[in-house]
């Protein structure tokens, strides 16, 4: 799997940097992630559908967040709706949520910074692509992953609607910390806010209490992923040289999440760090400073922290009552 989304990752990533297009690359890369770790299901049709979609999903909430965002309650607006929705479906079939999660998160990210110019659009696109052409080959190559979902698409699409295991209060909770977060960091004059949304979209989790040990290994990946990538930039300043290193932290997020799930998600924030300052360097734009991106990042966190705990109170007081 690490093999699969190394490829998948590195294709459009470094094949478009070295064409001088990095934020294109970046673009194609982060779609190859998601759609890659959208790779859920028994079956190589339910997987296949699950990989099509996510991408779908990715494609579709970038274009809403550049469209409708642009302006500070422009933005929160948007995310709240993509967030609820999210919420909403967060405990239905895990291909499902994760797909939600991923629109939530492309359209944080498209209303933070340009995602529909044309390269854009289009590496974005053939990311996805890359990431299912590359699944089908490794099917073909070997057997269909194991998988220990047992959940069918149509059950999971009736939990859907239903909310089942998430309901309207988790919804309510994940949809304001979202926005909250974005609100918080612009407030605060940080630069690229919607770093803060996109760690609550990524941390927060329905099961509440439950998974509060999960959710701290997530704020813990999360928090040493940083000063990693950053570290990783510093010493790496030619683009190319950031796309490689990129796309090893992304082979390296399946893998991590295997082992404990804090190393994946120092992975998956290395990676997202990377990709986000080579396009900032290719647009001429300053790097990251890492004092800024602890800042939001730790916003995002506290915030998801609580929204957890507030969800998961409210969701006991309405067991109980």
């Amino acid at each position: 799997m690490g093999l699969r989304i190394a490829f998948a990752v590195g294709i459009p990533l470094i094949g478009a940097t070295l064409g001088g297009y990095p934020l294109a690359g970046v673009a194609g890369g982060a779609t190859a992630m998601f759609v890659s770790l959208c790779d859920i299901g028994n079956r190589r049709r339910e997987r296949l559908a699950a990989m099509v979609a996510g991408l779908l999903a990715i494609i579709v909430g970038g274009v809403v967040g550049d469209r409708l965002g642009g302006t500070p309650y422009a933005n929160e607006t948007v995310i709240l709706l993509s967030a609820l929705l999210t919420g909403w479906v967060s405990g239905s079939y895990p291909a499902i949520a994760a797909i939600a999660r991923f629109f939530a998160i492309a359209t944080a990210v498209g209303a933070g910074m340009q995602f529909t110019g044309q390269a854009v659009l289009i590496t974005a696109v053939g990311g996805g692509l890359s990431a299912i052409g590359i699944a089908l080959l490794a099917w073909k190559l070997g057997a269909v992953p194991v998988s220990d979902n047992l959940m069918d698409w149509r059950a999971g699409v009736r939990r859907a609607f239903a909310g089942a295991d998430a309901g309207p209060w988790f919804a309510l909770c994940f949809a304001i910390c979202c926005a909250l977060a974005l609100f918080a960091a612009e407030r605060l004059q940080v630069s690229r806010p919607y770093w803060a949304t996109m760690v609550v979209i990524m941390v927060m989790r329905r099961e509440g209490m439950v998974s509060l040990q999960l959710s701290i290994h997530y704020i813990v990946g999360t928090l040493v992923g940083i000063p990693v990538a950053w570290a990783v930039a510093e010493a790496l300043r030619e683009p190319l040289a950031l796309a490689f290193a990129a796309t090893l932290f992304a082979a390296l997020v399946r893998v991590g999440f295997a082992v404990n799930p804090a190393l994946g998600f120092t992975a998956f924030t290395a990676f997202l760090m990377l990709v986000v300052d080579l396009a900032l360097r290719g647009a001429g734009m300053p790097p990251h400073l890492l004092s800024v991106r602890f800042y939001d990042v730790g916003v995002g966190c506290a915030i998801a922290l609580a929204g957890t705990l507030v969800a998961a109170t409210g969701q006991r007081r309405r067991a109980t009552g």
